[in-house]
């Protein structure tokens, strides 16, 4: 059974994640860790009190020391599960995912989600018929333990953000709400939180800052002339960036002027980011003499892309960063600060908006084609001969994560969805009539191939 997605375990309490689903994979780890020490956080959800509990039962029934940190964001419990030495973090949270949603991610003893091995290795305990349980007399106790106070410290030690910024917040009524704003007046900004308390409904936006969820953060910028806003997600392992306008910076754009600047100050060159990402950073990012490396779509992915390649970055799109000088786990509280005081550096010294736009911005465009979960196989393996035909020069192929085709002025990807009987197509350009029209290709070519394979097999 495949209980893991590309970040953790998700699924609607009490009918994906039912308490006894969650008991048995207390039990899983425990059994995994040998009865070793686990750090257990949850976020603000509804459901998170119920699962963190059926989630320790299982530990404390495998035999495992359990450090309950509480409401806490998903890179704090990350963090501190390398520093106060335990063998696994369990964080309950769906991230951004909708109210209605709730889930797990499994941290090791580094503070680095567990890759796809680890992964396997607890869907195969979860499934055992002879997992061990200790008796009465050797169970461990519940540790509640407030120790947030070290990632503060470790936050305090290694960021300078050297000018007063006057920034909004806005932690969306997820895990941030009281720590993000905290942080930020520590370094000497002059804040304004909004949507800044603990609720599992996320009555002010839903929980993953995207545009359309940030229209009163962005106005709020604008009627009060704040240099920055800064959202994130349920669990504040993403961030959103609005500009000194009111208006959402690009992530792209801001990965790639970030990872530029990063690869100018330090020995390290190379940037990891996902197949899906644009173009802009490599050319921003090679400018200054550094290394791109594109791998699989997933924060898990781009951890050990990171390790592998001893990146100074790894990041998506989606606002999950991972600054490897300070943590493994994707980290939007420590991300938006590190923004801040990139920017307002001796060797930047800028506004947000000039610091972005330097970078050039290329239009992509997305689409989603049905195709059934048996075909996606033989589509995949024909497209990727017939893919690299609808690019008008020669083009690099990169197959990571389905098919990435590419030159240096445009690409097109097409991936297979883990959770849906869709193919994901994405495609950029250096204008939109180009991006159109190679959309129209690459989706005829996907189509045809779907339905000429159905034909065959039908």
């Amino acid at each position: 059974m495949r209980l893991f997605g590309t970040s953790g375990i998700r699924g609607i309490p009490s009918i994906d994640l039912t308490p006894e689903f969650i008991v048995r994979l207390g039990l899983a780890l425990a059994n995994f860790a040998k009865g070793g020490k686990v750090a257990v956080g949850y976020d603000t959800r509804t459901s998170s009190h119920m699962i963190a509990y059926s989630l320790i039962a299982g530990l404390l029934a495998g035999g495992s020391e359990v450090k309950n940190l509480g409401l806490i964001p998903t890179p704090v419990l990350a963090y501190l599960t390398s520093d106060i030495g335990a063998q696994v973090g369990a964080m309950v949270t769906a991230s951004h995912n909708p109210p209605e949603y709730n889930g797990v991610k499994l941290f090791d003893r580094d503070g680095m989600a567990f890759n796809h091995a680890l992964q396997t290795e607890i869907e195969r305990l979860v499934n055992s018929t002879n997992l061990r349980r200790v008796s009465w007399n050797t169970l461990h106790g519940v540790e509640t333990v407030d120790c947030v106070d070290r990632y503060i410290e470790m936050i305090r030690s290694l960021v300078v953000i050297e000018k007063e910024w006057k920034v909004v917040v806005d932690p969306g009524c997820g895990a941030a709400y009281s720590l993000g704003p905290r942080l930020l007046r520590e370094q000497g900004c002059k804040v304004l939180a909004i949507n800044a308390q603990p609720d599992g409904f996320f009555p002010g936006r839903g929980p993953e800052p995207t545009t359309e969820s940030l229209t009163m953060l962005s106005r709020t910028v604008k009627e009060t002339g704040a240099d920055a806003g800064i959202a994130y997600d349920g669990d504040a392992d993403r961030m959103a960036i609005i500009d000194e306008n009111g208006a959402v910076v690009s992530m792209d754009q801001l990965i790639a002027a970030y990872g530029a600047y990063l690869v100018s100050l330090e020995n390290e060159k190379t940037i990891v980011v996902p197949v899906d990402a644009s173009i802009c950073i490599e050319e921003s990012v090679e400018k200054e003499g550094g290394i791109v490396v594109r791998t699989a779509v997933g924060d898990v992915n781009v951890a050990e892309a990171v390790l592998k390649h001893k990146a100074a970055l790894g990041a998506e799109a989606s606002g999950a960063w991972i600054n490897p000088d300070y943590s493994l786990c994707p980290d939007g509280i420590l991300s938006s600060m590190l923004i801040l005081a990139a920017v307002s550096s001796k060797q930047i010294n800028t506004t947000l908006s000039k610091f972005v736009g330097l970078v050039p911005r290329y239009p992509i465009l997305r689409n989603r084609i049905t195709c059934p979960e048996e075909l996606k196989m033989a589509v995949m393996k024909q497209l990727q001969s017939e893919l690299p035909k609808i690019m008008s020069e020669k083009c690099e192929i990169l197959t990571v994560d389905g098919i990435r085709v590419s030159s240096k002025t445009e690409w097109v990807l097409i991936r297979p969805s883990g959770t849906e009987p869709v193919l994901r197509v994405s495609v950029e350009a250096r204008n939109s009539s180009r991006a159109e029209s190679l959309m129209r290709k690459a989706t005829t070519l996907t189509q045809h191939t779907i339905k000429g394979l159905s034909g065959r097999m039908g």
